[in-house]
């Protein structure tokens, strides 16, 4: 969900201070995984279900990690340019907005 360009209903301007504060915490928490993981920076190339299992699995040791109080990785340098290297991005049905919309109505309202 994206932050609206211009709230003006109070149910929008509620949505848009619950969606900035969420999404702060999550894009931080994202931040932390990727420099744990750095697979998960550069883009991972296989098949959906890999993909997916790779995730979580990402997510599992993530978790079993900070339960062992292991400390988080601060060396940047394993993602070099070469690994950062755009990954294509294919075009995907949009359909963001109407569950934005929706969820603004009923939620926000």
């Amino acid at each position: 969900m994206t932050p609206l360009a211009n709230p003006i209903t109070e149910a929008e301007k509620r949505y848009q201070k619950a969606q900035i504060g969420t999404r702060n915490v999550i894009e931080r928490t994202f931040g932390v995984w990727k420099r744990r993981f750095p697979v998960l920076s550069v883009g991972i190339r296989t098949q959906i279900p890999t993909t997916l299992l790779t995730i979580i699995a990402t997510a599992v040791l993530h978790n079993m990690l900070i339960k062992a109080n292991d400390p988080l990785p601060i060396d940047d340098t394993l993602l070099n340019e070469n690994l950062l290297r755009q990954v294509p991005v294919y075009p995907v049905q949009q359909t963001g907005n109407i569950v934005r919309r929706t969820l603004i109505e009923t939620v926000f309202n």
